[in-house]
């Protein structure tokens, strides 16, 4: 199957991307049996009222239109603005490239722009496929269009109360509403197709189009539209962006040498000024007041909104304002081996144990080398702490610490970083050893690289009346718990405790920060809240991240380059992870060490309170 950023993904990806937008998903799995009318409860809710992950967009139909110059970064965030509707907020999303349904894209990388004689060509195909989507609904099982008694079966378990279809979403107001996100791959090719957006000609034609759906549906559907500009300004976000594409021409062999980049640079932005002469930005003369828009100026630096009313639209804003598709680096560990991991009990705040703290250390070399690029130096036996100008080098004359580089050094300068840790005991110690050495940046300012910043919201999964609990006291105890998580992992909540949907309500508020910065950041929590992340950020389905058994291992730390290429890697697969992400795997070293200081006569097990 050919994913939406056309690459080939797996049959098992290509189910998870056709279950994420076809299933039911209105409710919890575990809560199906509450809405069976029962001789207590003859007539029970039919649909519970909806969570925060599975809102959607209360029935609403929306289409995001992306527009701008090319190399902008256009197609990387609607891509990513669509994962993170889906998976944040449940909505169905579909991604529609103009390119695919462009007869001169269609015969590859385009460089320039077509005539406007043959603009039209696939226009009406493009909006039938758009309609397609729009007019779907979530009233019906995803087994429903395949075997006709499997409806009949499920028509009576939802017979009609008191003359109401229960799943009438105009009735009940349960359809979690659709998502359409028009980009172009190939600007260059797709100038002159009306769904481009390029002119105000084009732009009242898209609106004079999607309001025919009104009109013919027979859902009677009311489509809200949304312009999405995308500018850039600074000199320095234009040649990110337009090298990053050269590095994908190299890279997948259409460019050979330094010669031919140099050329191709220069060909590009020759393209990108021709296409602004004939560009028409969005309005602000009053001619196009009536329209709903946002305009991105510099990756959020600047946002203008025009009639960005209701709750989606709003979300649809915050987040763009925070995300960008320039080159950054997210690492996610787990915790070391807390004293609960070694007896399998759930939560609790336990401390790490030996090996827990000889993987502290490892994190700590691996940060300081690999992620912030210090270096490491022996402090002279003669220095005091009032020699030194870093205040972090005040350490015990003879000891080795870390440093900072700069500029003139042969690795380069050390790079400015982020820490997160949970409020959990167990984080923190891991992060502990980790240095954060006040760095030096260009403008004369100061940074405390690695300084930790605790979160509440990357706290582990609470498990509410089984906190301390083995699996099987479980089983014993709460014997509804078990067979019910084990039915629905991401909907079931345990008594008086959290859900994986309750997870992902509560790691927004981190995923929107995450997504504005530049720095790498690294995030040490919990195998629940990183299996989230790790889903989110590799476009696996959310409904696959609570089984991710084997992906978040203790003493490994998963390093995730992202950058305006990233969306055309993912698999939708969370068992074949995406090319941009890298596995540090430090289990043997770890072992290695344990054994090695135990031979020794000594555990290495450092105090609690360090």
């Amino acid at each position: 199957m050919e994913h939406e950023s056309g690459y080939e993904v797996s049959p098992t990806a290509a189910d998870a991307m056709r279950r994420s937008i076809d299933s039911e998903a209105l409710y919890a799995k575990s809560q199906e049996d509450l809405l069976t009318a029962t001789s207590i409860n003859p007539t029970p809710t039919t649909v519970p009222p909806p969570i925060a992950a599975l809102a959607g967009n209360i029935g609403e139909r929306h289409v995001l239109i992306f527009i701008g110059l090319p190399l902008v970064g256009k197609r990387t965030i609607a891509l990513r603005l669509k994962r993170y509707l889906r998976f944040f907020h449940g909505a169905k999303c579909k991604a529609f490239d103009i390119a695919k349904f462009s007869p001169a894209a269609n015969g590859g990388n385009q460089t320039t722009m077509t005539s406007p004689m043959d603009a039209d060509a696939q226009a009406l195909d493009f909006f039938d496929r758009l309609r397609n989507f729009l007019e779907g609904s979530d009233d019906k099982p995803p087994q429903a269009m395949e075997v006709d008694d499997v409806m009949t079966a499920f028509a009576a378990r939802r017979a009609s109360v008191n003359g109401v279809d229960p799943v009438d979403r105009n009735a009940k107001n349960v359809d979690s509403g659709r998502v359409a996100i028009v980009f172009s791959s190939d600007a260059m090719s797709t100038f002159y197709e009306n769904w481009s957006g390029s002119s105000k000609e084009r732009r009242r034609w898209i609106l004079a189009r999607l309001a025919t759906l009104s009109d013919s549906s027979k859902s009677k559907i009311r489509v809200k539209t949304i312009f999405i500009e995308v500018t850039l300004t600074k000199p320095d976000l234009v040649d990110n962006i337009l090298e990053q594409k050269l590095d994908r021409d190299v890279r997948e062999g259409r460019l050979r040498n330094s010669r031919d980049r140099d050329t191709a640079a220069s060909e590009w932005k020759d393209r990108v000024n021709d296409y602004r002469k004939l560009y028409v930005t969005l309005q602000e003369d009053g001619s196009e007041d009536d329209l709903s828009y946002i305009k991105l100026i510099n990756y959020g630096e600047r946002v203008l909104t025009n009639r960005m009313r209701a709750y989606l639209p709003q979300r649809i804003v915050q987040f763009l304002t925070a995300t960008h598709p320039t080159k950054h680096t997210i690492y996610l560990c787990r915790h070391g081996q807390s004293e609960y991991n070694t007896t399998g009990r759930l939560g609790g705040n336990s401390p790490i144990t030996e090996r827990g703290w000889v993987f502290a250390e490892i994190l700590a070399r691996f940060a300081a080398e690999h992620v912030c690029n210090l270096k490491e130096v022996k402090t002279p036996q003669s220095t005091l702490c009032s020699d030194l100008d870093d205040p972090y080098l005040a350490a015990t004359p003879g000891e080795t610490i870390w440093s900072s580089r700069d500029a003139s050094d042969p690795k380069g300068a050390s790079v400015p970083s982020r820490l997160w840790t949970s409020s959990m005991l167990r984080t923190i110690q891991t992060a502990a050893l980790i240095p954060h050495p006040v760095l030096k940046l260009p403008d004369g300012g100061n940074w405390e690289s690695m300084s930790p910043r605790v979160y509440r919201n990357i706290d582990e999964i609470f498990a509410g009346d089984c906190e301390g609990m083995t699996p099987d006291e479980v089983a014993v105890a709460h014997p509804q718990a078990t067979t019910l998580r084990k039915m629905d992992k991401i909907g079931y909540r345990y008594p008086r405790g959290e859900s994986y949907f309750d997870l992902i309500s509560r790691i927004e508020p981190c995923i929107q920060e995450m997504e504005s910065y530049t720095e790498p950041l690294l995030i040490v929590s919990h195998q629940a809240i990183l299996r989230c992340i790790f889903a989110y950020l590799t476009g696996v389905d959310r409904e696959s991240a609570p089984g991710m058994e084997t992906q978040i291992q203790q003493n490994v730390v998963y390093q995730i380059d992202l950058d305006a290429s990233s969306e055309g890697k993912i698999t939708g697969d969370p068992n074949h992870p995406p090319a941009f992400v890298t596995v540090h795997d430090f289990r043997r070293e770890v072992e290695a060490r344990v054994t090695d200081r135990r031979a020794a006569g000594g555990s290495g097990f450092y105090p609690q309170g360090r």
